[in-house]
């Protein structure tokens, strides 16, 4: 598996693919816009150029993952706000396919009331629509699960295969990411074989395993089912490291990007050193113990790392 992280755009685009080689990735996701903002930004030719050039000499050369904006809902109850999303969407695929990035990871939206089956209706004639406008694009557009947070769509493989379908003949180029923190709220523990196995062939039923184009890999802070989007370190959430143990040596996966995406250590260098020592440990490895059994409780604030470190 190429394993990497979503690393920092702070100094330009083209400095992520620095830090994803200072941290020794071989899979890098970033943002290409501010993810909490409308603003679409315009690059210079020479920032395109800066990048594919970095990328070239980037010694992982591994895929790169671009995450959507966290507003773009295709789903929306008003039509300002469902068109705002579409071109948001679309300007998003028109800057990866610019810069060469690979893929486009994004939350398809949350029906807010309209119901399941219209939310639906209209990912699929937003998707539809994204598709028709960028054909001959090399960057995938690839669908997230999701934890399953209110009436946010994507927390069932039935949903995710029900887009694609609406997406009509051009949803043949859709792809999947899937985020094992999200899959895991959602009620999906991957770390029994039995489960496991159950899992992946509900995804070829619904969505076809061809389809999963990367992964992100996120312990989990709430527990099994509560429908929470709350990542952890590996290791150190309530997962336990028995499903990135079946991921990691599953040979189906073996060429996959699939990055943590949880705010890097503070330390200058090893940014993410513990999480991909962590996942790359695993590789080859005996099987672990299973995780911690799951008990419904509420969610917790976070306490500082300081303080979990003394207690431990």
């Amino acid at each position: 598996m190429r394993i990497g992280a979503h690393e920092s755009v702070a100094g330009g685009l083209d400095g992520a693919l620095v830090l994803a080689a200072e941290d020794g990735c071989d899979a890098v996701q970033i943002f290409t816009k501010a993810a909490g903002q409308w603003r679409e930004p315009v690059f210079a030719e020479e920032a395109v150029a800066a990048f594919r050039e970095r990328r070239a000499a980037w010694p992982g050369r591994g895929k790169v993952m671009a995450h959507g904006s966290y507003l773009v809902n295709l789903c929306a109850d008003t039509d300002l706000l469902l068109e705002r999303s579409r071109e948001s969407l679309y300007l998003e695929l028109c800057r990866c396919e610019a810069f060469g990035i690979d893929y486009v990871v994004f939350h398809a939206g949350a029906h807010l009331g309209l119901g399941e089956e219209l939310g639906l209706d209209r990912i699929g004639e937003s998707l539809a629509g994204i598709l028709e406008r960028t054909r001959g694009f090399q960057a995938r557009l690839c669908i997230e699960n999701m934890a399953g947070q209110g009436t946010t769509l994507g927390h069932t493989l039935e949903q995710i295969g029900a887009m694609i379908d609406r997406a009509g003949p051009e949803g043949r180029r859709l792809g999947v990411c899937i985020d094992t923190q999200h899959a895991f709220a959602a009620g999906h523990d991957l770390g029994p074989a039995d489960r496991y196995d159950a899992f992946w062939d509900a995804f070829d039923r619904f969505i076809g395993l061809d389809r999963l184009s990367c992964l992100h890999l996120n312990d989990s802070r709430c527990g099994l089912g509560q429908n929470v989007d709350r990542h952890e370190r590996i290791g150190e959430g309530e997962m336990g490291l028995l499903p990135f143990w079946r991921l990691v040596n599953d040979p189906r996966f073996a060429d996959l990007p699939a990055v943590v995406e949880l705010p890097p250590l503070e330390a200058p260098k090893g940014r993410y050193e513990q999480d991909l020592a962590a996942l790359r440990g695993l590789a080859g490895a005996a099987e672990p113990a299973a995780g911690k059994p799951f008990v419904l409780t509420p969610l917790e604030p976070r306490m500082p790392r300081s303080k979990r470190a003394a207690r431990r």
